[in-house]
């Protein structure tokens, strides 16, 4: 099997982890918010005590493009990161990553927005059969978990902070390797982070506890579910075509799926699993007929 196919795969099945280590870390007493601002400060640490074999020269082109990177830091710390946590304790995982899983519509309306591109009827059909998705999920008839508002109002919010990630991120490209960004995305918005109470409130509930099980989690959304992500994906990618690895990524809601029905105990029901199963494939179609 082509090795690349093998770190795609690793890289996907890593990140449907994220929603389950994020409700372990949830039933221990930390907030979403407080999960995703730990997991951002543990991954620019790691990125910064690399910077000079990884990463040198990237704080002057930081310094000379702050006006997009910035907002592009901000987008993946906030809007993607810490909403999807969010999501995740109150809607569960396997709701929170299909409605994650609806960002290739907002990429899609954002590129026609910002960077002028211009969508088919086939994409836009493929639009329409996600959103039917979305009807789908919130059918919790049957279901053992009780639809929050405020959950759905934050699964959508981390959809649209991706979109604009992305967006961006494709932007922001044109003066950046990809390494840079990388980079960029986890260490500029940090001081923004640090100006919120909960961040340190997380960090001193973090100081006084010694379970294994909450200091492994932090580590594995924060190196597992963040840094090897990026790694495997990067590497795979340049040995496998981006349609492929697109196919490939649908691991990641299958293993979260999985992991929250046998670690977590969650339960939809079918015709939740319909919606899931929809917006997955929606997604997917999409990027392949994108290629990118």
């Amino acid at each position: 099997m082509n090795i690349g196919v093998i770190m795609v795969a690793i890289s996907a099945s890593l990140a449907g982890t994220l929603g389950t280590f994020g409700t372990i870390l949830n039933e221990a007493g930390f907030t979403g918010f407080q999960v995703a601002a730990i997991r951002m400060l543990l991954t620019s640490t790691t990125l910064l005590a690399f910077y000079p074999l990884f990463f040198s020269g990237t704080f002057q082109l930081m310094r000379a493009n702050w006006k997009l990177l910035l907002p592009h830091s901000l987008a993946g710390i906030f809007g993607f990161n810490m909403f999807f946590f969010i999501a995740t304790e109150y809607l569960g995982i396997t709701l929170a990553v299909a409605l994650l899983y609806t960002a290739p519509i907002w990429v899609m309306l954002l590129a026609r927005v910002v960077l002028g591109e211009q969508s088919d009827w086939v994409r836009w059909g493929l639009a329409l059969c996600a959103v039917l998705g979305v009807v789908f999920i919130l059918n919790a008839q049957g279901s053992g978990i009780n639809l929050s508002l405020f959950g759905l109002i934050f699964g959508f919010a981390s959809a649209v902070g991706y979109a604009i990630f992305a967006v961006l991120g494709k932007i922001a490209l044109s003066k950046l390797t990809a390494n840079q960004l990388l980079f960029s995305a986890f260490t500029i918005g940090i001081p923004v982070l640090l100006l919120f109470p909960q961040t340190w409130q997380a960090l001193s509930q973090l100081s006084q506890t010694t379970e294994f099980k909450i200091w492994g989690s932090f580590f594995a959304v924060g190196w597992l579910g963040t840094i090897l992500i990026n790694v495997f994906y990067m590497r795979g990618l340049k040995r496998i075509s981006a349609s492929t690895a697109t196919v490939i990524t649908t691991v990641e809601p299958l293993v979260a799926t999985i992991l929250a029905v046998f670690v977590v105990g969650e339960i939809l029901s079918i015709t939740q699993y319909l919606g899931v199963l929809l917006i997955v494939l929606s997604a997917t179609l999409i990027g392949l007929r994108e290629g990118k």
